[in-house]
C-alpha cells in the first residue's frame, strides 16, 4: 500500500531486532532509501492486512501479538507512520496463517 501519501506502492518489513522499515516505492519498479517507522515489532508475528480499515483515506495495518493473540489496528497517518494502536480482536494466536 501507499503509506507515505505519494501515490506509489510501498513495502513494510520487520528486521530481526523488531524494527519496522518503510521502503518507499519509486513508481518505476524500485524502492527509495528505507526509513525506520517503528520499533518493538518483534512481539508481532504477523501483519495480517493492509488497507484503509477506519475510513479516513489512509492505509492502516493489522498486526497480531505473538503471546496474547491480540489483533491490533495501527491507523496510518499518511506520511509513513502510525497513530495510536487500538486492540480490535482477541484470541487470534489460535489461527494458522497460510
Amino acid at each position: 500500500g501507499d503509506f507515505n501519501g505519494d501515490g506509489k506502492s510501498d513495502v513494510l518489513a520487520r528486521d530481526a531486532n523488531g524494527a519496522l522499515w518503510l521502503y518507499p516505492g519509486t513508481g518505476t519498479g524500485g524502492f527509495g532509501t528505507r526509513t525506520q517507522v517503528g520499533s518493538g515489532w518483534g512481539v508481532m508475528n504477523a501483519i495480517l492486512g493492509i488497507g484503509d480499515f477506519n475510513g479516513d483515506g489512509k492505509n492502516d495495518i493489522l498486526a497480531r501479538d505473538t503471546a496474547s493473540g491480540g489483533l491490533y489496528l495501527y491507523p496510518g497517518n499518511g506520511t509513513g507512520g502510525w497513530l495510536t494502536r487500538t486492540q480490535v480482536g482477541w484470541g487470534w494466536n489460535g489461527l494458522t496463517l497460510p
